[in-house]
């Protein structure tokens, strides 16, 4: 017993030591940091001054933050939906007769293989661009006069712009999962289902569903964090426009000067910007837990 403690420990010593190191140490650090006025993010310890938890009261008066809760919420909710929808819709097609399932699933999966900054620019200038833009010149072609007006960027579309680009490039992840998680699934379900005369959608709502939870539900958890998470579109998108601002790029503005922007007008804060990232990390946890109650472990093996 005691040289089997040894082995595991062996084994387990130094992905433990890299994860305090990599993970729970800046963790760690930067609750400490959200208690501070720091002047800097180079600043050392001795030049902190405590403060208790006045910026957390003032990330919460701030218009600006909240409106960020806002946004990074609609698009886990408008996102979610989304590419939710789609997932599931190529991952049941794939998992029928269809023929060249490999190159669908591989076109379907691309967009994933392709840098999100870069992602984000195609979309800007070759999607949504009002003057050359695909979408211009679709709608123009098809005589859709009003929908080629439609200015894409301003402020009244970007937001649902940017999610709309950002669920194209995120389909992909996810329908690779839910279609491993259907081919799973036996097939003898399916031919006594038919044999009893279900349709598609009975199938759908009395098999696949059920026993797809599991796996739903860590697909829902991957989709909060990634989401809760939202930065590079947003940084891409909106730069400092209050539409499509969220918590990650609030984070970004305050540790790293960007403070002083046309709509943000607010003070560099080092320990506010650390709060945001503590609010972050408790809100992903919160949301996993939830999740996990909602959809219970099922304890059915197939």
């Amino acid at each position: 017993m005691k040289l089997k403690k040894s082995v595991i420990a062996l084994f387990l010593g130094p992905a433990v030591a890299i994860y305090l190191v990599i993970f729970l140490y800046p963790t760690l650090r930067t609750f400490a940091m959200s208690f501070y006025d720091i002047p800097s993010l180079s600043s050392k310890v001795a030049e902190w001054t405590f403060i208790g938890g006045d910026n957390y009261a003032t990330l919460w008066r701030s218009p600006y933050f909240l409106d960020s809760v806002k946004n990074v919420l609609g698009i886990w909710a408008i996102g979610g939906a989304l590419i939710f929808a789609f997932a599931f819709l190529f991952a049941v097609i794939l998992t029928s007769d269809v023929r060249g399932k490999g190159f669908w699933r591989s076109l379907i999966f691309l967009p994933n293989t392709v840098s999100a900054v870069v992602l984000s620019v195609v979309w800007l200038h070759y999607v949504f661009n009002s003057s050359y833009g695909f979408l211009t010149t679709l709608f123009e072609k098809l005589g859709l006069t009003k929908l080629a007006e439609i200015q894409w960027t301003d402020n009244e579309h970007i937001y649902y712009s940017m999610i709309i680009a950002f669920s194209f490039g995120s389909i992909g992840y996810f329908m690779l999962i839910l279609n491993a998680g259907i081919g799973r699934i036996p097939t003898d379900y399916y031919e006594a289902a038919t044999l009893d005369g279900a349709s598609v959608w009975t199938k759908f709502i009395r098999i696949t569903m059920p026993l797809l939870r599991d796996v739903f539900r860590t697909t829902l958890v991957l989709w909060t964090i990634t989401a809760f998470n939202f930065f590079v579109w947003s940084a891409t998108f909106g730069l400092d426009d209050p539409h499509t601002v969220t918590p990650g790029y609030y984070m970004y503005q305050k540790v790293f000067g960007k403070g002083g922007s046309v709509y943000l007008e607010e003070s560099f804060n080092v320990g506010a910007g650390a709060g945001v990232g503590i609010l972050i990390t408790v809100a992903t946890i919160l949301a996993a837990v939830l999740i996990g109650r909602l959809f219970p472990k099922d304890r059915l093996e197939y």
